[in-house]
């Protein structure tokens, strides 16, 4: 792995798992019977621009209060107006009521905004990071945060991590809606700009898979969407034949 790559997969992967719990080593589960179907609410390849490659997808477990959840990601990923992504990853999350998953938002927001939960996600970053990078803490920038204007609350802010002649930019946008809550991370390319617009476009089309499926009740096979677990790049089939980068 070239030493820029390693770079920026290390945002993706110290933000996701500080965050959102997601991003590396997941572990599949089977969601409940009833369950709604998550893998029609996470973002489809048909929401990105052509050439997008699907990672790892899947039921994983849920956080603790909420019914569950699924993960997905992109190792490849360009928005519709033509940004590239080095990683792209969004989790939809579902409680038994709305309660809970705003309690769980409430959490996520406090654990990201907080200056405990920022040293928390400066440490994982470090961590990945490579003895080459000779990243410090100095060198990982909080954005100032805000409402996405997306679902019923939302959060949004942006990571910069600055090593000599290179910097790495990562937006983390988390909001809630309804039963479900739901997480979004982009990772730029090195030393590019990454628009917020890019961010909560790509949120509220995630919304909108989130409201249409709990709108319709949709559940796939005994009662879920993936129920056997992760999928590689193949994707995952709900009852209605949607499916991922295949």
């Amino acid at each position: 792995m070239s030493r820029h790559r390693r770079l920026v997969g290390l945002l993706g992967v110290g933000v996701a798992v500080a965050c959102c719990g997601v991003g590396v080593a997941w572990a599949a589960v089977t969601p409940p019977a009833g369950t709604p179907d998550l893998a029609l609410m996470v973002l489809q390849p048909a929401d990105l621009a052509p050439g997008a490659v699907s990672g790892a997808q899947g039921y994983v477990a849920p956080p603790k209060g909420l019914t569950a959840q699924y993960a997905a990601d992109f190792t490849t990923a360009s928005s519709p107006d033509g940004v590239n992504y080095s990683l792209l990853v969004d989790d939809v999350a579902v409680g038994p009521t709305a309660s809970a998953s705003s309690a769980y938002f409430v959490a996520q927001r406090k654990s990201i905004a907080s200056t405990k939960g920022r040293r928390g996600i400066v440490r994982s970053i470090l961590h990945s990071a490579a003895k080459a990078d000779h990243l410090k803490a100095k060198d990982v920038k909080f954005s100032a945060a805000g409402s996405a204007g997306v679902g019923t609350s939302s959060y949004i802010e942006t990571l910069t991590i600055s090593t000599k002649h290179r910097k790495l930019r990562e937006i983390l946008l988390v909001f809630d809606d309804g039963t479900a809550e739901a997480d979004l991370v982009l990772a730029g390319e090195v030393n590019e700009r990454i628009p917020r617009s890019d961010a909560t476009g790509l949120a509220t089309t995630l919304n909108m898979h989130i409201e249409s499926v709990l709108a319709t009740g949709a559940t796939g096979p005994s009662g879920a969407s993936g129920a056997s677990g992760l999928s590689g790049a193949s994707g995952v089939s709900g009852t209605s034949g949607a499916s991922g980068s295949s």
